[in-house]
């Protein structure tokens, strides 16, 4: 403890102090490095490696074949009686006997296409009646079987006109029939088996 030297004891004690304070200042410094900011230096925990999630398979949906639209026939076919509007009527409700009254038939296609249809007079018939009883046919004098097929739009109508005399007939077109009388009848139209509802015709 006491110093040896050729200097006085003072300047030995001096640097033991000076070198102590650096041992300590040292000692201070490897604390502080190791203690100071948390022991040893933290390790950074390694970055967890990323999960590989299997990417979900995609569901394969089975998709319907679009039916493919079947070819719109563009063949017009006959109509159906139940397609056909028939409709039968006098020029006029009254006439006076003897007179000749024009009677009108209609044909109209009430269904929902096109269609053929005969309307010729061989398919048509109009008749006078009074009751349950024909006074009168467009066959009898002038029976006639020629056909004319035509196509009927939808809502379209064939018309034909005649005229009756006036006189009653049957069937053969025997002569000398007499005049219709007075009194009330009736106008019925025909095409093929189609009736027509009756419409109502006065002589006076």
């Amino acid at each position: 403890m006491s110093p040896i030297g050729p200097e006085s004891p003072g300047v030995y004690w001096v640097r033991r102090a000076v070198a102590l304070l650096v041992i300590l200042a040292l000692l201070v410094l490897l604390w502080w490095l190791f203690f100071g900011r948390g022991g040893e230096a933290a390790v950074p925990d390694a970055a967890p490696e990323p999960t590989q999630t299997a990417a979900p398979t995609p569901t394969q949906v089975p998709t319907s074949a679009a039916p493919t639209p079947e070819p719109t026939s563009t063949k017009i076919t006959d109509c159906i009686d139940e397609d056909v509007l028939v409709e039968a009527f006098a020029e006029e409700a009254i006439y006076p006997v003897g007179s000749t009254p024009t009677l009108t038939l209609t044909v109209t296609n009430i269904g929902t296409r096109p269609c053929d249809r005969d309307v010729g007079p061989g398919a048509n018939e109009l008749k006078i009646t009074r009751g349950e009883v024909t006074i009168w046919s467009s066959d009898d004098c002038n029976p006639n079987t020629d056909k004319d097929v035509i196509t009927l739009d939808r809502g379209d109508a064939f018309e034909t006109q005649l005229v009756w005399d006036g006189y009653l007939s049957q069937a053969g077109c025997p002569p000398d029939q007499p005049m219709a009388d007075a009194g009330e009848y009736t106008v019925v139209g025909r095409n093929s088996d189609v009736l027509s509802a009756p419409t109502a015709l006065r002589l006076e």
